[in-house]
């Protein structure tokens, strides 16, 4: 009798140190992973954000852009540094208003479309993100994205952005999706010029993602 629950207690500590073991080192398909990763954040009606990019230029590794922003709905509004000269910007539905670096006042662009598409991806950061095809997609470790336990995968994905495409090539994304519930939560892209093959980063950071967030039209 004292065998048979020695083998027993042998038996199931076996059972539970396999289901350890298999939790452990188990890993999700990682085309799965960028795909609900993907689907999840372009659902999320509201999100607070970071962007910034680097581009070579005459040899030296330069700081285009670099923002924050915050997104509700049809609202966005972003704050920061854009190629050397202060940005303040805030959309509300078709209106676009911007602030003047020098004067402070703020300014409604009448032709708010054409606006949008030049400040497409600081206003909109989830064109960035809008892929035609995956292609490969690689598992490549975890990470923590401001304290949260995240999957790293890696791609090089053909984009769905007429103006990426139009000035840049060779793309290859990063992305860093939370393991508890599959939410995006961090994006860098590298690419290429295709006029000079000066390199390219761009840095996403996502987070206070589905909270509500006010933004309101500035007093003209």
């Amino acid at each position: 009798m004292k065998k048979r629950g020695l083998w027993l207690l042998i038996g199931v500590g076996i059972v539970l140190m396999g289901g350890l073991l298999g939790r452990y080192f188990w890993q999700p398909d990682p085309t799965d992973l960028v795909t609900h990763g993907l689907e999840r954040l372009n659902a999320a009606t509201s999100f607070r954000y970071s962007l910034t990019q680097h581009q070579w230029v005459e040899g030296k590794d330069r700081i285009l852009t670099q923002i924050l922003g915050e997104k509700d709905g049809g609202n966005t509004r972003i704050l920061g540094q854009l190629v050397g000269s202060e940005v303040e910007m805030i959309k509300i539905g078709d209106s676009t208003y911007s602030k003047d670096p020098f004067s402070k006042k703020w300014i409604r662009f009448t032709n708010a479309p054409a606006t949008q598409e030049v400040f497409l991806a600081e206003l909109n950061p989830l064109s960035s993100l809008q892929l035609k095809e995956l292609g490969e997609v690689m598992l490549s470790g975890q990470a923590k994205v401001n304290g949260d336990k995240a999957w790293v995968c890696q791609l090089k994905p053909s984009v769905q952005n007429q103006m990426m495409e139009v000035f840049w090539t060779d793309f290859q994304y990063t992305l860093y999706i939370r393991k508890s519930d599959k939410m995006l939560l961090k994006a860098t892209i590298e690419a290429k010029n295709k006029a000079k093959s000066d390199p390219m980063t761009m840095t996403l950071e996502f987070k206070n993602i589905g909270q509500k967030i006010d933004i309101n039209a500035p007093d003209i």
